[in-house]
């Protein structure tokens, strides 16, 4: 049990690495470093919640000011890891996909 679970943070973990590698051309940044309909979130209000380590790896390979743009995904998407790992229930009560803000707050 143990390996599964931390294997599906690993899968996590590895998909957020993935999508923070590759930003929207099509989203402007804001006055926050962040695309429209992102959030910015302290890496440390994410960690707070179970989402780490992946939002202060992004951080640290970005301008690493302790912040990241956050955006939510649907409650469906923790349902492929449940079946697939056998979990009793998400990992985490969100998951979200990463992306550095580039421009400090």
């Amino acid at each position: 049990m143990y390996v599964r679970a931390a294997l599906g943070a690993g899968l996590i973990a590895a998909a957020g690495v993935m999508v923070s590698a590759v930003p929207s051309a099509a989203a402007a940044p804001t006055g926050t470093g962040c695309p429209p309909a992102w959030t910015l979130r302290s890496v440390e209000s994410l960690a707070a919640t179970g989402n780490a380590p992946v939002p202060g790896r992004v951080d640290a390979a970005g301008n690493n000011d302790g912040y990241v743009c956050a955006h939510p995904l649907p409650d469906s998407t923790c349902t492929s890891f449940i079946v697939t790992l056998d979990l009793p229930a998400c990992p985490v009560e969100t998951i979200y996909l990463y992306l550095d803000n580039r421009l400090s707050p």
